[in-house]
């Protein structure tokens, strides 16, 4: 044991600020890993009676002496021995002592040991008998995961990074042990501290103790990341361009938005609109995100939930000029058509952008140029037919795209809907001739208000008339479907028109590059589903902004991984692969030996076939957590003082 005196701080007398010194009985003990670490075991206070250095040294020797060795040594100071008798009752009182004194023949032992260690050499042989019924495995941690997100953070020098920021080393283990986790386990923080303490050996790959973090660590932590955003994301933008030699040509664009638990009325970036996850009754937070073909990301904000697609696109295009490696060659934005308004449009040409988009095709009237068409195969398989046609009053190349697949669907959905509406109406029908049903004209509307919105927009093609008397009361009601309307819904299902500046004449080519945008819609599936943004429980906007963060952080992790495993033919998705490398874990086998000794021994288990195949691919060659040998001795007997005994 020894005194720790620590700097405070408190207001004087006078009300000023003034500094004093506070001692800690202190000790210090090896972790798991073999590291040495110190921990406070109680509070002393300022110590007042004894200012004299050789008075506090004179206090902790009598205090090892007392509670090592249960002996009372000679002390003239009574100052010493009464603050030594007070620590030595209240430690009895604790239960401290029995493991003082182990921690410190724990010590001793290692002291003892030490130089056979220095001489490769091991006091105990590696060839061990022992007891096989004592044989046990202890403390069971995930690693296979673990080891395959910190490596890629490594990678991606995300430590140098932070490190360059003033950060302290205990900050970016707890930010990198964050980040691996949001992808592996996605959690709440106070859920997190306990995957790091009962199931996950993240905390053991980066050397920091899971018991000293605590679900404030991990707010703070993401807070922290958050005010790095832009230049973290600048970092690992050119630290992934360089590290897989990449070459941005073309960058796909599109937003996504999801959805809170709660009002969030206090909220500025909560707010009502429409969800794409259909969800349109909850606060949204909107997210944009610029992503290469290989899907790693570019660029992202974070965005109002009410902030309409198309007012997004010159802030976030914006703000790549000067830090892309598009800026030196073709520039192609690929988008959808809820982005692509005429002011979109018009802005990309002025700064020199190619595009390829989705036209708005409602009231786009458009005529063939000729009546060749070319067959395509897209990446799932199926057939898809290309078209030229002109626009009126529009300069871009357009392509009728025509799908016999996706036309099936859109009108199976679309028939599926119709007889759900007319189901409704019949219903409406029913209550308004029936006794005790709903008669007045008020509810009868809103009965018909509520169905419309169940109906995916197919009561456009339906005309339905009342008939009310004085009361307004509903007497009649009628219905008929608009046949030319629906006529024309149907037959524009599995078509729609892209449009590009582009100077490029052969429609598979324009055909392959909007493609890609397949790419933008997987990130957003592996963000809301295998990390799991949604919903949001945080009730403030930083903790908002920090939380969806923390998430696409945890997205440069995916797509470095995914991007290096597809090169070498491996084209898993995320949840796929973490279930495969959670396969391998970390484990303690105890066992004690003949002579009494026991021996404990912490490895990994050996990664399995799959596994073995991603480890390769990655270029992780050995377990970042090495084997370690523990070995306990039995004490001897003590040896009896014959003198005390005789009293001689």
């Amino acid at each position: 044991m020894f005194l720790k005196p620590v700097i405070k701080h408190r207001k004087g007398a006078n009300g000023k600020d003034e500094r004093y010194v506070y001692f800690r009985l202190s000790e210090s003990y090896r972790d798991s890993r073999g590291k040495i670490h110190q921990r406070m075991i109680m509070g002393l206070g300022e110590l007042l009676e004894l200012p004299k250095q050789s008075q506090l040294d004179k206090l902790i020797e009598v205090l090892n002496e007392m509670v090592l060795h249960h002996q009372l040594p000679l002390c003239e100071d009574t100052a010493v021995m009464d603050i030594a008798h007070k620590v030595y009752e209240e430690l009895k009182r604790l239960n401290r002592i029995g493991e003082i004194k182990r921690v410190e023949e724990d010590r001793q032992k290692h002291l003892r040991e030490q130089p056979a260690r220095e001489n490769n050499s091991s006091p105990v042989s590696d060839y061990l008998t022992i007891d096989a019924d004592s044989v046990k495995n202890l403390h069971a941690r995930t690693i296979g995961a673990e080891q395959v997100c910190i490596s890629t953070l490594e990678k991606l020098k995300v430590r140098d990074f932070l490190k360059s920021k003033g950060w302290k080393k205990r900050d970016i283990d707890i930010a990198l042990v964050q980040i691996a986790c949001r992808a592996i386990y996605p959690y709440s923080e106070l859920r997190t501290v306990k995957v790091l303490r009962e199931n996950s050996a993240v905390c053991e790959i980066v050397g920091i103790d899971p018991f000293t973090i605590t679900k404030d660590d991990l707010y703070r932590s993401a807070h922290n990341l958050f005010e790095l955003q832009e230049d973290l994301e600048l970092w690992l933008y050119n630290r992934t361009r360089s590290l897989f030699a990449m070459d941005d040509k073309i960058l796909l664009f599109d937003l996504t938005n999801t959805y809170f638990e709660g009002r969030m009325s206090a909220s500025e970036l909560c707010r009502y609109g429409r969800s794409k996850e259909k969800r349109s009754d909850c606060p949204l937070v909107a997210l944009g995100a610029v992503v290469n073909t290989e899907g790693m990301l570019v660029r992202s904000r974070i965005f109002e939930g009410n902030r309409a697609d198309c007012k997004t696109l010159q802030q976030m295009i914006g703000s790549l000029e000067g830090s892309t490696t598009c800026d030196t060659h073709r520039k192609i934005i690929v988008m959808d058509a809820g982005i692509s308004t005429k002011e979109n449009l018009d802005w990309l040409k002025a700064h020199h952008y190619e595009y390829i988009t989705v036209m708005r095709s409602a009231g786009v009237k458009y005529t063939t140029i000729d009546n060749t068409r070319k067959t395509v195969t897209d990446n799932k398989g199926q057939q898809i037919e290309l078209q030229k046609v002109r626009v009126e009053g529009l300069s871009d190349t357009v392509l009728l795209v025509d799908s016999e697949l996706k036309t099936r669907k859109e009108q199976s959905m679309y028939r599926r809907a119709c007889g759900v509406y007319e189901e409704g109406l019949k219903a409406i029908e029913s209550g308004i001739y029936r006794k005790g049903g709903t008669k007045k004209r008020d509810a009868v509307n809103l009965r018909l208000g509520r169905l419309k919105e169940r109906s995916y927009g197919v009561h456009n093609d339906y005309e339905v008339t009342f008939e009310y008397d004085e009361k307004d009361i509903t007497r009649a009601m009628s219905w008929k479907k608009k046949e030319a309307r629906s006529q024309l819904t149907e037959s524009s299902h599995g078509t729609y028109l892209i449009a590009t500046n582009m100077d490029e004449n052969e429609e598979e080519n324009i055909w392959q590059f909007y493609n890609v945008i397949r790419t933008v819609e997987e990130t957003f599936r592996i963000l809301k589903t295998d990390l799991d943004i949604r919903p949001v429980y945080h009730k403030t906007d930083e903790g908002i902004k920090a939380h969806l963060h923390l998430a696409i952080l945890a997205y440069w992790v995916v797509s470095s991984v995914q991007y290096q495993l597809k090169k070498k033919g491996i084209g898993h998705q995320w949840n796929e692969l973490v279930r495969v490398m959670k396969t391998q874990v970390v484990v303690t086998t105890r066992a004690t030996q003949n002579d009494g000794a026991r021996v404990e021994i912490r490895q990994c288990t050996e990664p399995e076939e799959k596994l073995n195949q991603i480890l390769t691919a990655l270029d992780i060659k050995t377990p970042l957590i090495k084997r370690k040998k523990f070995v306990w001795h039995p004490k001897a007997p003590p040896q009896k003082n014959i003198h005390s005994l005789t009293g001689t």
